[in-house]
């Protein structure tokens, strides 16, 4: 893991290639790993030059697909030590529907030659990187997504939220990797049940049981105080809850959500109160939702 470029120095001491598990980011410790955070919008990245695609890739266009974006520059011995990882995900994911995205961000100024395309392609090449990468030359992703060190990683569903983020080295087989795998995965696995422009129904197994997620689009909330509701065709309701509230009680702070047997069927309709981004009022919403 590159921060400092001191610790880019250290790093020729092997002391950089120790991932540093600093409070409140992402460590993996005995025992089962810690609670995902609740998902929020990934930002739309704008980057225009772009090497292993016919043009730019937007955010937009991968609705539908999982997307794990990586920071990294090509100079940083754990990204490069990273990649074999990175590239038997593409391998194993990209049919079933992961995208893998690099953002290349330069550390040192252009004269080191980091912000040389040709350079980037070069080292595209040599460690047999097949997935599109963009050029952050001016950090300006990077900034977007608030990252700190090389290589980050954020894993992003298929509507467009993040749901994991991490840093730091890792290589086929180990523990991180694995991990890596495990959320990959957990967001292909998932799926939409219903949804509009406000709001979706998401249904994902987790362990033997299966939860079903109210997720509101980017920028929208969850009326809190009309609890959302599944009417299934059995006349039996089923109550969505979140866990937390703003601080005004009047939107729930989390995702709502409910668990139910992974065999059962939910056909039936949706009723929920969702407010738009930078809306005053908010809306009822009724959907069908799929027997799933």
């Amino acid at each position: 893991m590159r921060t400092l470029t001191i610790l880019a120095l250290l790093g020729t001491l092997g002391v950089a290639a120790v991932v540093t598990k600093i409070p409140g980011r992402d460590t993996l410790a005995d025992g089962p790993p810690a609670a995902a955070p609740a998902p929020r919008p990934a930002p739309a990245w704008t980057n225009t030059s772009w090497l292993n695609a016919d043009g730019p890739v937007t955010l937009e266009a991968l609705k539908g697909r999982v997307v794990l974006l990586n920071f990294w520059v090509f100079t940083c011995y754990n990204c490069t030590n990273t990649v074999p990882s990175l590239t038997t995900f593409d391998r194993q994911f990209r049919d079933k529907g992961l995208t893998i995205i690099g953002i290349h961000t330069p550390e040192f100024p252009p004269y080191a030659g980091e912000h040389d395309r040709e350079n980037l392609a070069k080292a595209l090449r040599k460690q047999h990187i097949e997935y599109p990468n963009a050029q952050d030359n001016d950090r300006t992703t990077w900034k977007q997504y608030g990252i700190r060190y090389w290589p980050s990683f954020v894993l992003i569903d298929k509507q467009g939220q993040i749901r994991d983020e991490g840093f730091g080295e890792f290589h086929v087989g180990d523990p991180w990797h694995r991990e890596w795998e495990r959320r990959i995965n957990a967001l292909l696995a998932e799926q939409v049940l219903a949804g509009d422009a406000l709001v979706s129904l998401v249904a994902r197994d987790s362990g033997a049981v299966r939860v079903l997620e109210l997720r509101p689009t980017p920028g929208g909330r969850i009326n809190a105080q009309l609890t959302p509701t599944l009417e299934l065709a059995t006349g039996e309701r089923l109550s969505l809850l979140g866990q937390t509230r703003t601080a005004d009680s009047a939107y729930f702070a989390d995702v709502p959500r409910v668990v139910v047997a992974p065999e059962r069927a939910l056909g039936g309709t949706l009723r929920a109160s969702v407010c738009p981004a930078n809306a005053r009022v908010c809306l009822t919403v009724a959907l069908r939702v799929a027997a799933g």
